[in-house]
Formats: C-alpha cells, sequence, structure tokens
C-alpha cells in the first residue's frame, strides 16, 4: 500500500470535532509525545541494496500539522484532506489538519493505509486526544516497530507454522520489468455521511440482538438488499457481501493498541432475493465460517516474507492486476470505539470516520459506534459506470437509517 499509494491516494480520514482550548502548538507537543509508541506513523522507507527497502523510525521525525482557513463544509474539507500526497521517503504517515470553531476545532487526520488500519488510527486518536488532555500514554524508550512473530501470541504463531503454505508462496516470481512510475492521479470523490442518534442506534441493536445477528450482518444485510434492488437489474441476485476482519484476537495484549495495519478480508456470497432475516444470517455465518480455526489469518501469516528475496519488489508490484470487483461495496465496520466522551478540558462532539479513498472502482461503506452514536460514509469515484446506481444507494441508505428513528 505504501508502494501503490504514490499512484494514487490509498488513504483514509477521519473528522472529529472538540470543544475546549486546542492549538497547534499544544497539538504538536501530543503529537510528538507518540513517536515512540506509534512509530510506524512517524516512519519512512529508505532504498537499501538496489530496490530492497528498510523501514526507518527515527527519533525526532518531521510533522504535518497545519491550520486551515476554509469555510465550506467540514465534510468537504475532509475530502480534500483525504487525497493527500504522501512521500514515503521521507513520512510521516499521517497527517492532521485543523480548524478553528467557536467552542473548539475540528481536527481532520488522515493517514496513509499501510501504516494503519481503522483500528489502529482510533488507538492513536485516542492517545492523541488523552496526551492533549494531560495524560499520559505507554511508550517505549525508543521508536520500534515489533515484527510479525512478535505480535502474535506464541500459540498462534506455533500453529500457523504447521500449516502448509499455498501454492502461490511456491512459485517463482516473474522477472523485473523496467517501468515509468505513473504521475500521483485523484479520483473525482462523491462522498455522503449518514447519522443515527443514540436513540436510534440502541433501537438498530436491539433488534439486532433480538433476531440473533450482529449489528454488521443485521444493518449489512439491509445495504445489501438495497444494492440488490438497484443493481440485480443486472440479472444476478446474487451479490457479494466483502467486509474487513480484525486481527488483533491473534495478537499479544500490549500490541494490540499500536499502529500498523492487522486486518483481513472475507467475501460473502449472498441470495439476495431471499428474506432480510435469511440475508442477515447468510452474512453472519459466512463471516464466522471463514474465521473458524484462524483460516482468516493464514494468508496474512503466509505473506510475512513474500519479498525477502525479491530483487526488485517495485517492478513485481506494477504486474499486479487490480482485484476483481465482484461485490458490491465493502462494508467497514469498525464498530464502539475506544474514544472518550472527554480528555481533561476537551469534549469530543462527535467522530466521523474512517473513511477510505475508493480507487480501482471500488465502492467503500465505513461506520463505526462512538459514544452511542452511529455513523456511517459512502465513498465511490464519480466516474466509475454505475456511479448513479450508487447515488441511489446512498438514499436507501438514508431510508435505513430514517427506519430506526421513527
Amino acid at each position: 500500500m505504501l508502494f501503490f499509494g504514490r499512484q494514487f491516494p490509498l488513504n483514509f480520514g477521519v473528522k472529529c470535532a472538540i470543544e475546549g482550548p486546542f492549538n497547534g502548538r499544544e497539538g504538536e507537543r501530543a503529537l510528538r509525545a507518540l513517536v515512540s509508541r506509534h512509530a510506524v506513523l512517524f516512519s519512512h522507507q529508505e532504498y537499501t541494496q538496489g530496490k530492497q527497502m528498510d523501514m526507518v523510525f527515527p527519533e525526532n521525525p518531521p510533522i504535518i500539522l497545519k491550520e486551515v482557513f476554509d469555510t465550506g463544509p467540514w465534510a468537504d474539507v475532509l475530502l480534500s484532506r483525504m487525497t493527500f500526497e504522501f512521500n514515503p521517503f521521507t513520512g510521516p504517515l499521517f497527517s492532521l489538519d485543523w480548524r478553528r470553531t467557536p467552542k473548539g476545532a475540528e481536527l481532520f487526520f488522515v493517514f496513509q493505509h499501510g501504516a494503519a488500519d481503522g483500528i489502529a488510527a482510533t488507538w492513536f486518536i485516542h492517545d492523541f486526544l488523552t496526551v492533549l488532555g494531560g495524560g499520559q500514554v505507554d511508550a517505549p524508550a525508543s521508536p520500534n516497530m515489533p515484527t510479525l512473530y512478535e505480535a502474535l501470541k506464541e500459540e498462534v504463531t506455533a500453529e500457523l507454522l504447521t500449516r502448509p503454505e499455498p501454492d502461490w508462496k511456491k512459485e517463482d516470481p516473474p522477472p523485473p520489468k523496467p517501468f515509468d512510475m505513473p504521475p500521483y492521479t485523484v479520483p473525482d470523490f462523491f462522498l455522503r455521511f449518514f447519522t443515527l442518534s443514540p436513540a436510534g442506534t440502541a433501537r438498530l441493536a436491539s433488534e439486532a440482538k433480538a433476531a440473533g445477528q450482529t449489528v454488521n450482518s443485521f444493518l449489512g444485510a439491509r445495504v445489501l438488499k438495497a444494492s440488490a434492488d438497484i443493481f440485480a437489474s443486472e440479472g444476478n441476485a446474487t451479490r457479494t457481501f466483502q467486509c474487513p476482519v480484525d486481527f488483533r484476537q491473534y495478537l499479544k495484549e500490549k500490541y494490540r493498541s499500536v499502529n500498523g495495519v492487522y486486518n483481513g478480508i472475507v467475501k460473502v456470497p449472498v441470495d439476495c432475493s431471499q428474506d432480510l432475516a435469511v440475508i442477515a444470517e447468510t452474512i453472519r455465518a459466512g463471516v464466522l465460517a471463514q474465521r473458524e480455526g484462524m483460516k482468516d489469518i493464514e494468508e496474512y501469516f503466509h505473506f510475512r516474507d513474500s519479498f525477502d528475496n525479491v530483487a526488485d519488489p517495485e517492478s513485481l508490484m506494477m504486474g499486479f492486476p487490480p482485484d476483481p470487483m465482484d461485490y458490491d461495496f465493502s462494508f467497514s465496520n469498525l464498530g464502539r470505539t475506544v474514544l472518550a466522551p472527554s480528555y481533561g478540558p476537551f469534549v469530543l462532539q462527535d467522530f466521523y470516520g474512517p473513511v477510505f479513498t475508493a480507487v480501482n472502482g471500488e465502492t467503500v461503506i465505513g461506520l463505526n459506534t462512538t459514544n452511542g452514536s452511529l455513523r456511517m460514509s459512502l465513498i465511490f469515484d464519480k466516474k466509475i459506470d454505475k456511479a448513479a446506481g450508487y447515488l441511489q444507494l446512498g438514499n436507501r441508505i438514508q431510508e435505513i437509517f430514517t427506519s430506526f428513528e421513527d
């Protein structure tokens, strides 16, 4: 993701509003206090031998922090920041823009997805607000990033080492092909947000529990059914539900809140001509089946050393085609966040994100539940063929949210 992020924005953004006396000087102080704890966000790459690279973790890295004076809607400000071109050879791999409000500030965090996933970013923001509010967080004496073997529980590593490597791991990589790095290209994104009140969120959670479903499967079934109503006119009522799954259950406790990318993807085909209850159960059971027996982390584990003996990994990466778009959208559910209602003198007013840039024709739905309120985003490139259909899907999502507010 660091490599392809040099060609288009492989980023995600988070907006949160706080009430309290925020200023840039205190913001930088809080960020620098997190250099050792969240070292990968402050890191950069360096060439070692040929095209091989290492990650470097400086003790005094550069910081991208600036005040913005754009008076437009906050969603437009966030979107304009999400397309930032990070330089992996200088770092850092995140940025923080902020603007003043009558009672505090709006904070616009953007992360290069190669350095963080949504859960890691939320922990980082929690730690940032903790330090900003006068609290402390645990951190090692100097910046470092654990290897996968260090981060995984010993019993997980021992078990995965007994499993055979997949066939693709035994194949020789293709010969390197010289290439010119394509110019950095920013898609023309459509972005829409949705908010469910604490009362509506409680009703959604209650109905999901009564149906024996998770919020992910219960709400996901409704959105997937709505998508099928729009796109199944193509003649295929079987749609594919895609969502990330978190691997932190396999990590040692002390590494679960440290930045990095610890998630994979699962896909579940669903016959959307069925009732919503059946669709929800198909999603729930399908995700569980792919996680059973640690099957979900096997591929991630095998990928750990895929570039160790590749002389030119950049040319190798250019040879991979984009992943097939065999799903309507990616349903990225962060779940309930770790954020507190307040941090010292600062009160958290809202939290939207993570909002992932949708590249290579993808459409992404992101959601989180923070302090009782569920918030969702829909993003896609306006130039994709099905853009008009996804505009309709946004209207259907709003109808779904409204139904839980009645």
